[in-house]
């Protein structure tokens, strides 16, 4: 081959080289920039993704720490119930602890509902018993108290209603209001001053039987919840991942 056209031929393949290795360099630095720019959104959907997952991480566990909490007031002031006639701020736990159950209910994962349920069943067993049984001995606490304090006629009454409550425990209430230990404590009851006909009537149709399962019943109900409290957080903390920690 004549030398010159040689040289030519080695001119036009070098360039040729030179403008292949041009666009295959723009090729692979937009392929680059495609990558990189696909990792930056992936990046960003994976931080929005672990944003979100904290917030709502940070939401079920400040709505459920929540809910403990008006549980425990509202255990409180039922428990207060039997020594103080503090029946609206009863009232007033029990309205905010069923606002904290709602809202607890509506953020918890699914393997928390039947424990919430469980501690909201509690509760409210706990609240109706004491609006059952508190009275009565509210009532004969502060008969009680005024009997030590030597009152005559607070005496007189205290000693004919445990008299009373000593009869015919099994007897229905017609029968037993009829007894002569009705009639006495219901005269001794009504000639203390002070002492309404609501509490006399809380403590004639009461008997001793009733008094120590209301008591039973009392201690029962504190303990259920306890223990529904306990399997509430035992089953949170796995959840939430704070027993691996």
């Amino acid at each position: 081959m004549d030398a010159s056209i040689t040289s030519a031929l080695i001119g036009a393949i070098a360039v040729g080289g030179t403008a292949l290795g041009t666009v295959l360099g723009g090729w692979v630095q937009a392929r680059g920039g495609q990558a990189q720019a696909k990792a930056a959104q992936q990046a960003a959907q994976i931080a929005a993704e672990a944003t979100h997952h904290q917030a709502l991480y940070d939401r079920r566990w400040s709505l459920l720490a929540a809910y403990l909490r008006a549980a425990s007031e509202c255990m409180e002031a039922a428990d207060q119930l039997y020594t103080t006639d503090s029946v609206p701020e009863t009232r007033r736990r029990w309205h905010a602890f069923t606002l904290a159950h709602a809202e607890a209910e509506l953020a918890a994962p699914a393997p928390l509902l039947v424990p919430i349920d469980d501690v909201r069943k509690t509760v409210g067993r706990t609240y109706w018993t004491a609006q059952r049984s508190a009275p009565a001995r509210r009532a004969w606490k502060e008969l009680h108290r005024r009997a030590k304090q030597g009152e005559a006629a607070a005496v007189r009454a205290r000693e004919a209603v445990e008299a009373l409550w000593e009869v015919d425990q099994d007897a229905p209430h017609a029968r037993r209001a009829t007894s002569s230990a009705y009639a006495e404590a219901e005269q001794a009851l009504g000639g203390l001053p002070g002492f309404d006909d609501d509490h006399t009537a809380l403590l004639l149709n009461m008997t001793r039987h009733q008094w120590e399962a209301a008591g039973r019943e009392r201690e029962t109900r504190k303990e259920n919840h306890l223990a529904a409290r306990r399997e509430l957080v035992a089953a949170a903390r796995n959840v939430f991942g704070t027993d691996r920690f």
